[in-house]
């Protein structure tokens, strides 16, 4: 039998602690039917800033605790280190970028939004890139009701290589 490390044990129990919080078992029907649309409807306005990338746009989506996380870089923790992640990018010219909801998923005051991104950007002196992948995006309603970002999990997918041509006889 495999033995777990304490990190890793420790990672799903954190990870299951919101679905088995008192509110999680017993949601109240009227807010599980609209957060779905409340969490669509501030995911299009989160868009909107990331698309200017606009720092003091998108850091009040996040909680003040909130971490992105993405391959390759170290997590970005808390609202000011995303706001200076964010400005980081100076003179970035976004072509197209979309987030594309596949799933939402309520647990009380937590909601998960599993979905996919594309992405065509334009660094100052680089060709056009892009970017595309699923992400997941854990969500938190705070008490004056609105929701906040507290983790968000974006996983970059590769682009199919071109095949090489087949070779008959």
């Amino acid at each position: 039998m495999r033995r777990r490390s304490f990190p890793a044990v420790l990672l799903a129990v954190l990870g299951l602690a919101p679905a088995c919080s008192p509110a999680a078992r017993d949601p109240r029907p009227a807010d599980v039917a609209a957060t779905p649309q409340e969490i669509t409807r501030t995911m299009e306005r989160y868009m909107v800033a990331a698309r200017a990338v606009d720092p003091e746009a998108i850091a009040p989506f996040f909680s003040p605790t909130a971490v992105l996380l993405e391959p390759g870089i170290a997590p970005v923790e808390g609202r000011d280190a995303i706001r200076a992640f964010m400005a980081s990018f100076p003179g970035v010219r976004v072509d197209v970028a979309t987030a594309t909801p596949d799933t939402i998923e309520v647990f009380g005051d937590t909601a998960f939004l599993w979905g996919s991104y594309f992405e065509r950007l334009a660094f100052p002196g680089q060709p056009v890139s892009e970017q595309h992948g699923k992400f997941v995006i854990e969500w938190v309603r705070q008490p004056d009701g609105t929701w906040l970002i507290q983790r968000y999990f974006r996983v970059p997918v590769p682009s199919p290589r071109p095949s090489a041509p087949s070779r008959t006889p």
